[in-house]
């Protein structure tokens, strides 16, 4: 369990991530697989998985601590389900109420191509010219926060073709990487938790997680 639960929140971190810098923006529908490099404190092995991007919906398929999680976002509602395929189980979270900062989704936009930190007011955007990145034309941007602003400062390959973020790299040295990007319509039942699948009780949950009162031995 004590692994479960720290495969999930880190995949909670990571989805958080995503939303709020490359995901969210952009209402072209595609696949692609998916590679994240941790920096910083937190650098690690990087995680590899699938990703699908259905508009308002995303779906991510990873796998953390020797455990496969599969991870629904719903844009609209601000919710994020975690899928336990082994189990057959699954948890619902408020992105609103999640521990990792209380950040909303943003609205699904699309980068703008000739300044694409346009919606973004806490941050300034320099191009540093264009380069090929998974078989991919992207422009390079350097995204700089303002001055007393919560602005995250990263560089951004966005694709010529699609203004996709298809490589970002924050300034901890995280990396983000879309490989085989395939645009289209991607199936609703991706977005849909199987049947025969069952609700985890979370509140139960986060009592047992609660550490030992002094009086235990």
């Amino acid at each position: 369990m004590k692994i479960r639960t720290a495969a999930f929140a880190t995949l909670c971190a990571v989805l958080l991530l995503l939303g709020a810098i490359a995901v969210a923006q952009m209402p072209l529908q595609f696949s692609a697989d998916m590679v994240m490099t941790p920096g910083g404190k937190h650098g690690g092995e990087p995680m590899t998985g699938k990703y699908y991007f259905g508009g308002n919906k995303i779906r991510m398929e990873m796998n953390a601590a020797g455990q496969q999680v599969i991870s629904i976002i719903d844009v609209d509602r601000n919710v994020m389900d975690q899928l336990m395929p082994q189990q057959k189980m699954y948890m619902e979270m408020d992105m609103n109420k999640m521990p990792m900062g209380k950040q909303r989704m943003p609205d699904v936009k699309q980068y703008d191509a000739s300044n694409p930190c346009a919606a973004d007011k806490d941050v300034t955007c320099n191009k540093l010219g264009s380069e090929m990145v998974n078989g991919r034309m992207c422009d390079k941007w350097e995204f700089t926060p303002k001055a007393g602003t919560q602005g995250v400062a990263r560089t951004v390959w966005i694709d010529k073709s699609s203004h996709i973020p298809i490589k970002t790299l924050m300034a901890d040295g995280t990396l983000i990487e879309f490989r085989n990007l395939k645009e289209g319509p991607q199936a609703a039942s991706l977005f849909q938790i199987p049947a025969g699948y069952q609700k985890m009780d979370m509140s139960n949950m986060m009592r047992g997680m609660r550490p030992p009162s002094g009086d235990e031995n």
